[in-house]
Order: C-alpha cells, then structure tokens, then sequence
C-alpha cells in the first residue's frame, strides 16, 4: 500500500509526468537547486537550537550563523544548481544566514512553550479503514498551554499570496496527525515562519476545516491512483525540475525557458533508478523558494 505526502500529491498537481518520474520510475537526479539545498540546512541548523535550549539561550546568534556557514563550506558540492538569473551562490549563502540570524533574535530566549518534538514524523490514515495513509515530518511542535499545541513550520521562500495559507493543507494535515498523536488536545494554532522576510502568520482550523482537508485529499490520492497517462504540465516551475534532460516539454517547446539558466556541471551522472522511492516531505516548499510568479 503507498504512503503518501503533502509533497507527493502537489507533485502530481504541479505535473504528472514529475510524479512519474519521482516515485513510479524512481529516477534520481545528480542535481539540487540551490533554494532546496539552503532550505535543508536552515532546517537542520534549527533543529539543532531547539534540541539544546539551556544553550540557544547562553549562546548568541553568531554561534549558530557559524553552524551554518560550517554546513554549507562542508556540503556544498557541484551538483547544486543556481536558476534564477542574476543571482550567484554567494547571495543564498547570506540570505540562509540571515534566515538564522533573524529567527534567533525574534524568538531568543526561546521561551514559547515546551517543545514536543522537532522533525517529528507522523504517519496516519486519512479514512477509518486505512486505506488511504499519509506521511509528513513537521519541523516542530510546542505545547503552549495544557491541551493547546502549535505546528511550527520554516519557510525560506517568498511570503504566500493573499489568502494562501486559508486553504493551506500541509499543515492542516499536520494538524490531523498531532490531534491523533497527542491526548487532550483541545486547540491547535499553525505557525508559519516566513524567515527571509522575518514575518510569522498563524491560522486556526474549525473541525469541519479538517473534515474538508481528509475529504480533498482522498480524492486527490483517488485522481493520482486512477491515471494512466502522465502528461508533462509546463508552468514557471519547469525551470526548477530536476527532470529537465529528459522532459519532452523542456527539450522540445520551452528552449526559451531555459534562458539564462544555469545547467547540470559537466561530469554529473544521468538519472539512474533507484530500488526505494525517495521521500522528502519537503521537497515541495523548497521548490516554490525563487519561482518567477510565486
């Protein structure tokens, strides 16, 4: 039985042939664009704060700039790839450094709430019979108030449009998942934090808001497991895919697309199939971290 993820069916809603190729065909790229690589270590970098507290609040910003820096000189490799024009490495090694650096001033001494987990995976079913299951890892999640949980979740993108986050079903799901984990949960609050603007944005959810999200979800995961064809979606996010070598809608209509944009290094393995699906939860907010549009 598949399991599946926010980022799994947006993949499918973005582009079938996408879907096709990440977890039908299994393929597996030799690049990473850049939004994605400083996503992950933002991630971790935040982690690693919340994981020590008594430490995050004796230390200063500057320590955990540095873990960063560390991870990226250590991590950083050819196979990370630059898209957007006129923007250089250099630029998103500041801009992940100053995602760090303005979190750790806004929420120092770190005091809002215990901390139930950090990257918490969660793996539950959307229907009573289990047949259409769900995975996710939530960045964090504070019990604020007896019976009164928050779901954290980093961005390092661009602030959502008007309206946007109302309809957001990653963390709704999140919110399905921790009110199942947890006993006498009586109040979930979303958190995002959009860390390159140092802006936060909170949304609660009313029980016929989660009912709609199960509902919609079934469906979608309905719509993915009932296609035969998996036709390639050209839209913004095309200068993103890791697929584009062997995207007929890359290499045949959209050459103009690709202007400006720069390719795989020389020396970088061809897709190659791989024996287990690669799940990253993910991989969906990072994508959209530059897009044109977006």
């Amino acid at each position: 039985m598949s399991v599946y993820s926010h980022s799994r069916i947006s993949s499918f809603e973005n582009c079938p042939l996408q879907y096709r190729y990440r977890y039908i065909d299994q393929i597996r790229c030799g690049v990473e664009g850049v939004e994605a690589f400083v996503g992950k270590l933002v991630h971790e970098v935040l982690e690693s704060l919340y994981a020590d507290l008594p430490r995050a609040r004796e230390a200063g910003a500057a320590e955990y700039v540095s873990r960063f820096e560390a991870l990226w000189t250590e991590r950083l490799s050819p196979a990370v790839r630059v898209v957007r024009s006129g923007m250089t490495l250099e630029d998103y090694r500041a801009l992940g450094a100053r995602c760090i650096e303005s979190f750790h001033r806004r929420h120092h001494p770190f005091e809002g709430g215990e901390v139930l987990g950090r990257e918490l995976e969660v793996e539950f079913s959307l229907d009573t019979e289990g047949r259409y299951r769900m995975r996710g890892f939530i960045d964090r999640v504070d019990r604020v108030a007896p019976g009164i949980l928050e779901i954290h979740d980093y961005k390092t993108g661009v602030l959502p449009r008007a309206g946007a986050l109302r309809n957001d079903r990653q963390l709704t799901l999140y919110e399905i998942a921790v009110r199942e984990q947890f006993e006498g949960v009586k109040e979930v609050r979303q958190v995002w934090h959009y860390l390159a603007h140092d802006r936060e944005f909170d949304q609660m959810r009313t029980a016929d808001d989660l009912r709609r999200t199960r509902v919609s979800a079934i469906r979608a995961i309905q719509r993915i497991e009932d296609t035969v064809d998996f036709p390639p979606r050209a839209s913004a996010l095309c200068s993103w895919c890791e697929y584009q070598g062997i995207c007929p809608e890359w290499t045949q209509k959209m050459p103009a697309a690709g202007a400006g944009v720069t390719t795989p290094p020389e020396g970088l393995p061809l897709p190659v199939p791989i024996p287990t699906p690669a799940f990253e939860a993910r991989s969906g907010q990072y994508l959209l971290f530059g897009a044109p549009g977006r």
